[in-house]
């Protein structure tokens, strides 16, 4: 190892943004992150339902409306023949007579991007949050794995004895009071053995107490990392992105990480070696996750938006629907992109949110079909049209 490794103090964990803190206090509830977002989605989901339910009522009437006006708006484009602008108009014109709402078609996709940013900006701080706290627990695990890695390799610990008596390091282990009697151990007892011209230099055993640390350190990760089924590590994507974020993605920041400066890059490279070589994942310890999030979000939220294009497409007029398929084609498209890209935090959020709408909307429709029907909405009387 030959180079000497600086004494870091812990750094200051961000504040979470108020979503963040309502992630925070289910979490407190539940005590894993994976079920929080879970159960998350579906607070979400019921708190909206009402609109869910209004909307999809009103997406009903406008069916019908949408089929009585069809006879009416084929006239109208015989009418105007290749004057396209001018069928548009008179059109329009028809929609607003009968009390169309145009706005109950963009309605579904403007709520689904408010909510996706709306959990964008709780998870990305959450997520900040999260690897901040996760980073300074690795560092106090690692500097107890100094403390008995040196006793290990002859280290005569004497008035320091005491920081190990606990046994295997757990965290809240490592208290103020200990990080200030280490960084005086390490000063007095490790740091000289790589001192080469120092009188007690001795960089090859100064090596070895690094090297040894990390067995305690991949231990620790292991045990105490936030994982969520098959996933490692779930403020990481569910991808071959490695377990812990390389220095450059702690520091520079991420899609899903805010930068976070402050962390000595000698010391977190030896962690980060740690977790990968002890608390790895997949793929020769390196995959956090096996791309199944990735690949459950597209064809989720395919079903998904298939099942609500059925519905908008009648209601809309027939030379917008081209349109519209490309948004439902789109969309689940858009989805993947994200979870390859950001934390499976938010993947886990994409699938339930999709598997919600799914089965809300298999419960809704067929009331929503009960209460409303082309008897009960006679909007045109009679299928004429008179320029």
């Amino acid at each position: 190892m030959g180079n000497l490794v600086s004494l870091l103090s812990a750094i200051p964990v961000p504040d979470l943004n108020w979503v963040g803190t309502l992630v925070q206090g289910l979490y407190n509830a539940i005590g894993s992150y994976g079920w929080t977002v879970v159960l998350f989605t579906l607070i979400l989901k019921v708190i909206t339902l009402p609109l869910d339910f209004w909307q999809r009522c009103l997406t009903k009437k406008n069916a019908i409306k949408m089929e009585q006006m069809k006879p009416m708006m084929a006239k109208i484009d015989k009418a105007y023949g290749e004057n396209k602008k001018g069928a548009q108009q008179e059109k329009q014109k028809l929609m607003k007579k009968f009390g169309y709402s145009m706005f109950s078609s963009c309605l579904p996709a403007l709520v689904t991007i408010v909510f996706f940013i709306f959990m964008f900006t709780g998870l990305t701080s959450y997520t900040t949050h999260a690897n901040v706290t996760e980073y300074n627990n690795l560092v106090d695990s690692y500097h107890y794995a100094i403390v008995v890695s040196a006793q290990e390799q002859g280290v005569d610990l004497g008035e320091y004895a005491w920081l190990i008596d606990d046994g295997d390091y757990e965290v809240g282990d490592w208290s103020t009071e200990k990080e200030t009697a280490y960084q005086q151990f390490f000063t007095e007892k490790v740091a000289p053995l790589a001192n080469s011209s120092g009188p007690m230099a001795d960089t090859e055993k100064y090596d070895a107490i690094i090297e040894g640390t990390k067995p305690i350190v991949g231990d620790f990760a292991g045990t105490n990392r936030e994982s969520f089924l098959w996933i490692k590590n779930i403020w990481r994507p569910d991808t071959w992105a490695t377990v812990m974020p390389t220095y450059s993605e702690f520091t520079n920041g991420s899609l899903a990480v805010t930068g976070i400066k402050g962390a000595n890059e000698t010391e977190y490279q030896i962690i980060y070696e740690a977790v990968g070589e002890y608390a790895g994942g997949y793929a020769g310890s390196a995959w956090n996750g096996l791309l199944i999030l990735p690949v459950l979000s597209g064809v989720l939220s395919f079903v998904s938006t298939k099942l609500s294009q059925k519905t908008q497409n009648a209601t809309m007029d027939p030379a917008m629907q081209g349109s519209g398929k490309f948004i439902y084609i789109f969309m689940p498209l858009l989805m993947v992109l994200f979870v390859l890209m950001y934390t499976a935090a938010l993947g886990v959020y994409i699938v339930c949110q999709s598997v919600f709408t799914i089965i809300f909307t298999l419960i809704l429709t067929p009331i929503v079909n009960k209460i409303y029907s082309k008897k009960s909405i006679s909007v045109v009387k009679q299928a004429s049209y008179r320029r």
